[in-house]
Protein backbone atom coordinates (compact mmCIF):
# COMPACT_ATOMS: atom_id res chain seq x y z
CA UNK A 1 0.00 0.00 0.00
CA UNK A 2 2.92 2.37 0.44
CA UNK A 3 3.27 2.31 -3.36
CA UNK A 4 -0.23 3.73 -3.59
CA UNK A 5 0.82 6.54 -1.26
CA UNK A 6 3.90 7.28 -3.35
CA UNK A 7 2.02 7.31 -6.64
CA UNK A 8 -0.70 9.54 -5.21
CA UNK A 9 1.87 11.92 -3.76
CA UNK A 10 3.84 12.15 -6.99
CA UNK A 11 0.90 13.78 -8.77
CA UNK A 12 0.57 16.39 -6.03
CA UNK A 13 4.14 17.70 -6.09
CA UNK A 14 4.59 20.52 -8.50
CA UNK A 15 7.72 21.67 -10.25
CA UNK A 16 7.07 25.09 -8.69
CA UNK A 17 7.41 23.62 -5.20
CA UNK A 18 10.68 21.94 -6.09
CA UNK A 19 12.01 25.08 -7.79
CA UNK A 20 11.16 27.03 -4.64
CA UNK A 21 13.72 24.98 -2.73
CA UNK A 22 16.25 24.88 -5.54
CA UNK A 23 15.47 21.45 -6.98
CA UNK A 24 14.79 20.50 -10.57
CA UNK A 25 11.48 18.80 -11.40
CA UNK A 26 13.51 15.68 -12.25
CA UNK A 27 13.94 15.21 -8.46
CA UNK A 28 10.21 14.50 -7.98
CA UNK A 29 10.77 10.73 -7.76
CA UNK A 30 13.53 11.22 -5.18
CA UNK A 31 11.36 13.54 -3.07
CA UNK A 32 8.44 11.12 -3.18
CA UNK A 33 10.64 8.13 -2.32
CA UNK A 34 12.16 9.96 0.66
CA UNK A 35 8.70 11.05 1.85
CA UNK A 36 7.46 7.45 1.67
CA UNK A 37 10.49 6.10 3.51
CA UNK A 38 10.14 8.71 6.25
CA UNK A 39 6.42 8.10 6.66
CA UNK A 40 6.93 4.35 6.85
CA UNK A 41 9.76 4.73 9.36
CA UNK A 42 7.98 7.16 11.69
CA UNK A 43 4.55 5.53 11.53
CA UNK A 44 6.00 2.02 11.66
CA UNK A 45 7.94 2.89 14.82
CA UNK A 46 4.81 4.37 16.37
CA UNK A 47 2.82 1.25 15.53
CA UNK A 48 5.53 -1.01 16.93
CA UNK A 49 5.55 0.95 20.19
CA UNK A 50 1.80 0.41 20.62
CA UNK A 51 0.67 3.76 19.22
CA UNK A 52 -2.02 2.46 16.87
CA UNK A 53 -4.61 4.83 18.38
CA UNK A 54 -2.30 7.80 17.77
CA UNK A 55 -1.68 6.82 14.15
CA UNK A 56 -5.39 6.19 13.59
CA UNK A 57 -6.17 9.60 15.09
CA UNK A 58 -3.62 11.36 12.87
CA UNK A 59 -5.16 9.78 9.77
CA UNK A 60 -8.78 10.40 10.72
CA UNK A 61 -11.12 13.22 9.85
CA UNK A 62 -11.45 14.08 13.56
CA UNK A 63 -9.41 16.59 15.52
CA UNK A 64 -5.88 15.52 16.35
CA UNK A 65 -4.98 14.59 19.89
CA UNK A 66 -1.78 16.02 21.35
CA UNK A 67 -0.14 12.64 20.65
CA UNK A 68 -1.16 12.82 16.99
CA UNK A 69 0.19 16.38 16.74
CA UNK A 70 3.46 15.18 18.25
CA UNK A 71 3.58 12.31 15.75
CA UNK A 72 3.04 14.77 12.89
CA UNK A 73 5.94 16.86 14.23
CA UNK A 74 8.11 13.74 14.36
CA UNK A 75 7.26 12.99 10.74
CA UNK A 76 8.10 16.55 9.71
CA UNK A 77 11.43 16.52 11.56
CA UNK A 78 12.37 13.13 10.13
CA UNK A 79 11.52 14.35 6.65
CA UNK A 80 13.52 17.57 7.08
CA UNK A 81 16.57 15.56 8.15
CA UNK A 82 16.22 13.09 5.29
CA UNK A 83 15.61 15.79 2.66
CA UNK A 84 18.67 17.74 3.79
CA UNK A 85 20.91 14.68 3.91
CA UNK A 86 19.69 12.84 0.81
CA UNK A 87 18.97 15.78 -1.48
CA UNK A 88 21.87 17.96 -0.35
CA UNK A 89 19.71 20.98 0.49
CA UNK A 90 19.96 23.18 3.56
CA UNK A 91 17.62 22.81 6.52
CA UNK A 92 15.54 25.87 5.61
CA UNK A 93 14.83 24.49 2.15
CA UNK A 94 14.20 21.02 3.56
CA UNK A 95 11.75 22.45 6.11
CA UNK A 96 9.91 24.37 3.34
CA UNK A 97 9.61 21.17 1.31
CA UNK A 98 8.49 19.10 4.30
CA UNK A 99 5.93 21.72 5.34
CA UNK A 100 4.34 21.44 1.90
CA UNK A 101 4.49 17.65 1.65
CA UNK A 102 3.47 16.45 5.13
CA UNK A 103 -0.10 17.79 4.84
CA UNK A 104 -0.39 16.09 1.44
CA UNK A 105 0.77 12.77 2.91
CA UNK A 106 -1.68 13.11 5.81
CA UNK A 107 -4.58 14.06 3.54
CA UNK A 108 -3.86 11.21 1.15
CA UNK A 109 -3.56 8.55 3.87
CA UNK A 110 -6.65 9.96 5.61
CA UNK A 111 -8.64 9.49 2.40
CA UNK A 112 -7.43 5.90 2.06
CA UNK A 113 -8.12 5.21 5.73
CA UNK A 114 -11.63 6.68 5.52
CA UNK A 115 -12.56 3.96 3.03
CA UNK A 116 -12.72 1.54 5.98
CA UNK A 117 -14.65 1.67 9.25
CA UNK A 118 -13.22 3.97 11.94
CA UNK A 119 -12.22 0.94 14.00
CA UNK A 120 -10.58 -0.92 11.08
CA UNK A 121 -6.82 -0.41 11.23
CA UNK A 122 -5.97 -2.75 8.34
CA UNK A 123 -5.25 0.06 5.86
CA UNK A 124 -2.89 1.80 8.28
CA UNK A 125 -1.17 -1.41 9.39
CA UNK A 126 -0.79 -2.57 5.82
CA UNK A 127 0.60 0.73 4.62
CA UNK A 128 3.10 1.35 7.38
CA UNK A 129 4.08 -2.17 8.39
CA UNK A 130 2.24 -2.36 11.67
CA UNK A 131 1.67 -5.58 13.50
CA UNK A 132 -0.18 -7.17 10.58
CA UNK A 133 2.56 -6.20 8.14
CA UNK A 134 5.28 -7.43 10.48
CA UNK A 135 3.51 -10.74 10.98
CA UNK A 136 3.46 -11.26 7.21
CA UNK A 137 7.15 -10.36 6.94
CA UNK A 138 8.07 -12.71 9.78
CA UNK A 139 6.00 -15.50 8.26
CA UNK A 140 7.80 -14.99 4.93
CA UNK A 141 11.23 -15.02 6.57
CA UNK A 142 10.45 -18.14 8.60
CA UNK A 143 9.05 -19.86 5.55
CA UNK A 144 12.34 -19.18 3.79
CA UNK A 145 14.24 -20.97 6.54
CA UNK A 146 12.37 -24.19 5.96
CA UNK A 147 12.35 -24.32 2.18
Amino acid sequence: MIDSLLNGLKGQISGDLLAKVGLDASKTDDVVKIAGESAKEVMGNELLSGGLDTVMNLFSKGSNSSSANSLQSSLTNNLVSNFARKLGINETMARTLAAAIVPKVIDYVTKLNSETADTDSSAISGMFGGQDGLADKAKGMLGGLFS
